[in-house]
C-alpha cells in the first residue's frame, strides 16, 4: 500500500476568451501516473499521433512547447499550494487545435490549469491577462 496520496488522475482546462478584439484559445488535458521517482514530476507529450484534433510536435512546435512549459508551471504552482507532486508524472494527452484563435500564452495557461485540476488545487488558481495569459495563485487563500 502506497503512502502517497492519490490526486485525481486527470485534469482538463479550456481557455477561450476575447480581449481587445482578439480571440485566445487553449485546451489541454493531462493525466497523472506514478512517476517512479521521489523527485518532481516529469512532464511528457503523450498525445496520440492519430489524434487529428490536437496540435502536433511537427506542425505546431511552439504550441507543444507552450503546453509543456505550462504543465511545468502547473506543477510548480501545485507544489507551492501544498499539493503532493513528487513521485508523479504528468502526461499531456490532448491539446486541441483551433485554427483561428490558438495562442501560445492561452495554451500555456490551459496546461497549467489542467495540472492544477489534476493535483486538486484548481480552485485556488486564477487566470489573468497582462501582455498574455498566465496563472496566478488565489490572492485570498495563499496558505496551503
Amino acid at each position: 500500500m502506497s503512502s502517497m496520496p492519490t490526486p485525481p488522475p486527470e485534469g482538463e482546462y479550456t481557455l477561450r476568451r476575447q480581449r481587445n478584439g482578439s480571440g485566445y484559445f487553449g485546451h489541454v488535458r493531462v493525466e497523472l501516473r506514478p512517476g517512479g521517482t521521489a523527485g518532481p514530476p516529469s512532464v511528457a507529450w503523450a498525445v496520440p499521433a492519430e489524434d487529428r484534433a490536437s496540435i502536433g510536435p511537427r506542425e505546431d512546435a511552439e504550441f507543444v512547447a507552450a503546453a509543456i512549459t505550462g504543465a511545468r508551471d502547473g506543477v510548480r504552482l501545485a507544489r507551492a499550494l501544498g499539493a503532493t507532486v513528487d513521485g508523479w508524472a504528468v502526461d499531456i494527452v490532448r491539446a486541441r487545435l483551433s485554427l483561428t484563435d490558438i495562442e501560445e500564452s492561452a495554451v500555456r495557461t490551459a496546461a497549467a490549469m489542467a495540472v492544477g485540476a489534476a493535483f486538486g488545487v484548481r480552485h485556488r488558481l486564477h487566470v489573468r491577462f497582462e501582455s498574455g495569459w498566465y496563472v496566478a495563485r488565489d490572492p485570498v487563500n495563499r496558505a496551503p
